[in-house]
């Protein structure tokens, strides 16, 4: 969230229009909205959303939301920001490349994308808790030709989800420019 926070002011227009895809709970989202960003959030789960509507309705924060599903999911409108942490791992590889497409479609020249996908870590896959198709090193990066990338790394991170056995998992994030 601090890389679009340091890159706010170079982004097209201001306020900033911002697409949060997997927008969960709405914890994000409404960091975004607070810091001054027209929002709007994606999720498939109405109870997330809701949640979500709540907490803003509670902060007196205004948000826009869209329950839709990730994999058929097009865009209205144009966005200086495409945002999701984590989320996209659960797009099937077929519907990958068709789906970025219509996220890049929808994105302002000018305008920057910032997503992390699951990748296998160093012993393989990570546990399936996270309900995704890990995406190959690289593979999120390749997704991004003729953008400029601006930060490209892999993280590790220990997890004890849902009172899981502990273990790690690796994300690869990407903030990239969209030059044309």
């Amino acid at each position: 969230m601090g890389h679009i926070q340091r890159l706010r002011r170079t982004l097209p227009r201001d306020p900033p229009s911002l697409l949060d895809l997997g927008m969960g709970r709405g914890r994000d989202l409404i960091c975004f909205a607070r810091r001054g960003f027209r929002v709007l959030g994606v999720d498939l789960a109405s109870e997330a959303i809701e949640k979500g509507e709540r907490r803003a309705e509670r902060l007196g924060v205004a948000i826009r939301t869209v329950r839709a599903d990730l994999r058929s999911y097009r865009p209205r409108g144009r966005f200086d920001v495409v945002y999701s942490n984590g989320t996209l791992s659960c797009l099937p590889p077929e519907l990958r490349a068709a789906r970025f497409g219509d996220f890049q479609s929808a994105t302002v020249r000018g305008g920057i994308h910032a997503v992390n996908v699951f990748v296998p870590g160093p012993r393989g896959p990570s546990p399936p808790d996270e309900q995704g198709l890990p995406y190959r090193p690289g593979e999120l990066a390749n997704r991004y030709a003729g953008w400029e990338i601006l930060e490209s790394r892999e993280i590790d991170f220990p997890c004890h989800y849902r009172g899981g056995a502990p273990h790690r998992h690796r994300l690869e994030a990407l903030v990239a420019r969209k030059l044309d």
